[in-house]
């Protein structure tokens, strides 16, 4: 049985590795799903900035932080980025709340 619960949208994110802000993400939106009693976090993204280069490529992993939403994407891995935009899409371990 496939379910979706939630979707959460952000327009700007904070990007973070190992608690340092590394960049930020706009366009932000995250989906949670129900799969074979497990819960599972998808999501995309627009844009992304940042100053090292060798964040922005497939494989990456790093906490995105929905400051309007008060959400911690945790553990996000990018599956595949566009060079040119910066946009792609990302799957993640587990969401925490930031209240």
């Amino acid at each position: 049985m496939i379910k979706m619960e939630r979707t959460y949208g952000c327009f700007r994110a904070q990007v973070l590795r190992n608690g340092k802000q590394i960049g930020t993400m706009e366009g932000v939106y995250v989906t949670q799903w129900f799969v074979k009693n497990k819960y599972r976090f998808t999501g995309t993204f627009n844009r992304f900035f940042t100053d090292e280069p060798e964040y922005r490529r497939p494989g990456e992993r790093f906490d995105i932080v929905l400051l309007d939403k008060h959400i911690i994407v945790k553990n996000a891995f990018i599956e595949w980025i566009r060079e040119q935009s910066g946009s792609g899409t990302f799957n993640a371990e587990k969401i925490e709340s930031c209240i």
